[in-house]
């Protein structure tokens, strides 16, 4: 409960570590390429290299160079767009009621979380129920035909479904010494950008809406109440970093 304010209390950043993930993940590469390429050539040419030789050489790095920072820049406005798509989901859930808490860009455990990567966009901790919000900020038009979700036209090159799944059961298992046994940890897929033909749809039980129906679709759930000190417990494991081991 939040006592100082009727809304819902928020921890973390939207987008934040979209944003500084994806810088180090696009230009890393690039940077570490030009490293090799310049320790490689250093080593295999003869110290007196014919200045035609050179010119020549320095224009392929020129335009290779060129290439592929236009490369990274289209790759980081991806992430730019995913971040700023967090920060709309965000204002939305910080709507919600003062016995509702927010949190933005948890970290995972495991692989990602040793490499500074992967994080669960939103989690939502209600009165009976923790909720996984995967943010999508898709052109639309966004269509749900059975189990398959397309964007303008196009079928989604990795499932959102399938994605939110698996994030919802990677939360269980991190917080399995804090949940209640009888509550729930649901994902749900929303659409920043209110592409969703529909406000809501379905897949096999994974709930599927716009982000102007977030709110509405959360608030519906009517599951018993978790104690304060279950609530504290479950507070305190996703404000800590978890184990990279785990």
């Amino acid at each position: 409960m939040n006592p100082e304010s009727d809304f819902a209390v928020v921890h973390g950043s939207p987008g934040a570590r979209v944003r500084a993930f994806g810088l180090a993940a696009t230009y890393w590469p690039f940077l570490f390429a030009l490293f090799l390429a310049g320790w490689f050539l250093h080593a295999a040419l003869p110290a007196r290299v014919p200045s035609e030789w050179a010119a020549v050489a320095l224009l392929l790095l020129v335009l290779f160079a060129w290439a592929a920072l236009g490369r990274a820049a289209r790759r980081y406005r991806s992430y730019l767009k995913g971040a700023r798509g967090e920060e709309i989901v965000a204002r939305e859930l910080s709507l919600l009621p003062a016995d509702w808490t927010v949190f933005h860009g948890v970290p995972r455990g495991g692989f990602e979380a040793a490499f500074g990567g992967g994080d669960f966009d939103h989690v939502v901790l209600g009165p009976g129920a923790l909720y996984v919000v995967e943010t999508k900020n898709w052109a639309g038009p966004v269509r749900v035909e059975g189990a398959s979700v397309s964007a303008a036209g196009l079928p989604a090159s990795r499932s959102p479904v399938a994605q939110v799944r698996r994030e919802a059961n990677a939360l269980r298992r991190r917080l399995r010494r804090q949940l209640p046994p009888d509550m729930p940890v649901r994902g749900v897929v929303c659409f920043a950008s209110n592409g969703l033909e529909r406000d809501r749809a379905d897949v096999d039980g994974t709930p599927l809406c716009n982000v102007r129906d977030l709110r509405a679709l959360l608030l519906a759930g009517k599951d018993p109440s978790v104690g304060p000190e279950r609530r504290r417990l479950l507070v305190e494991a996703l404000l800590s970093t978890p184990d990279a081991a785990e």
